[in-house]
């Protein structure tokens, strides 16, 4: 922007943090004079700035609500209320104006290494409309918070990782440029899907660099499975024989197949569920398979009584037709067989 709006804030985070801007520096240098003789150069007139509307009055809607809430709370001291409401008005405008207010709530709560990002994303997004004067206020100002940051490198041994810094996410591998974090206790992790977490917890003191080499290795989702059966017993995994009577060893986490045999027993089967690094102890004991030799029995006694009841008909049939059959207590079956009377 011309310069004059964003240079105000950029002064003002920068008295906060203690430090003088470049070009209040160089405004206080003495003033070379000119060797005697010498006329006077002629200065041609600036020319005037363009007016520029105020932040308050060219925002509308509810970004100008945002706006003005977020000065209210800034004013009465509230820096996170405020900064919630700035960047609630910086998302419905977009007018980079507003990542100043943004920048200047996160060093009062002393989130330089947000501060720092919020001026790089104002540099990068803002391009052409910020002027030298703006560009050398955020230069200065990252400067002067390099004190109470240091700058995470993380080489990857995987693209395409998730870094996070105190579970908060700050870029992927490989990382375009050093990430700023905070001084004090942080967790730095590192995460892709398939790969086991890098996890550090990392003391950062200011004005340093924190350079991590993070080596992910792949899950590994396995258990262990333990089957205790009869000493003669197959064990049968999946569908695959793995032992005798006893077996124990290291499956894939998920739902296996378990089968165990014996002659002469009813064999057992079950879906077994085994769970990353889990122990599942399974105890097996058959029972004997029903005899076929009961149901011969049954065969047996059925035919019998088919050949009983044929029988009795031929009997039956012995009669000279009209000699009635004898009645007995078992109704129409005759007791007299063959003969006359």
């Amino acid at each position: 922007m011309r310069g004059k709006q964003l240079g105000h804030w950029g002064r003002a985070i920068a008295a906060a943090l203690g430090v003088g801007l470049a070009a209040g520096v160089a405004a206080a240098q003495p003033a070379r004079s000119a060797p005697a003789g010498t006329p006077p150069a002629a200065t041609p007139p600036a020319a005037p700035p363009p007016a520029e509307t105020p932040l308050a009055e060219s925002l509308t809607g509810m970004a100008r609500a945002e706006h003005g809430a977020g000065a209210a709370l800034f004013d009465d001291g509230d820096y996170a209320g405020a900064l919630a409401r700035y960047e609630r008005a910086y998302e419905l405008s977009r007018d980079h104006r507003l990542l100043w207010k943004v920048a200047l709530c996160q060093k009062n709560l002393r989130r330089y290494a947000k501060m720092i990002a919020t001026l790089r994303r104002m540099e990068a997004e803002a391009g052409a409309a910020l002027s030298a004067r703006d560009k050398q206020d955020i230069a200065d100002l990252i400067k002067a918070a390099g004190a109470f940051v240091s700058f995470l490198e993380i080489t990857s041994s995987e693209p395409g990782a998730a870094v996070f810094v105190d579970d908060e996410p700050v870029g992927t591998t490989p990382l375009a440029a050093p990430v700023p974090i905070d001084i004090g206790e942080r967790r730095i992790r590192v995460s892709k899907p398939g790969f086991v977490d890098f996890v550090r917890q990392e003391k950062v003191v200011g004005g340093d660099s924190v350079a991590l080499v993070a080596r992910l290795d792949r899950a590994v989702h396995r258990g262990r499975l333990a089957i205790a059966a009869g000493q003669d017993d197959l064990i049968a995994i999946d569908g695959k024989v793995v032992g005798k009577g006893r077996w124990e060893g290291s499956v894939q986490s998920g739902t296996h197949a378990l089968r165990v045999t014996a002659p002469g027993m009813t064999p057992h089967e079950a879906q077994i569920l085994v769970r990353d690094d889990e122990r599942r102890r399974i105890d097996v004991s058959l029972e004997r398979a029903a005899q076929r030799g009961g149901a011969s029995k049954w065969l047996w006694i059925g035919g019998g009584a088919a050949i009983f009841a044929g029988a009795l008909v031929a009997g039956s049939l012995l009669f000279e037709p009209g000699t009635p059959a004898e009645q007995g207590s078992l109704g129409t079956v005759p007791l007299g067989f063959g003969g006359r009377r």
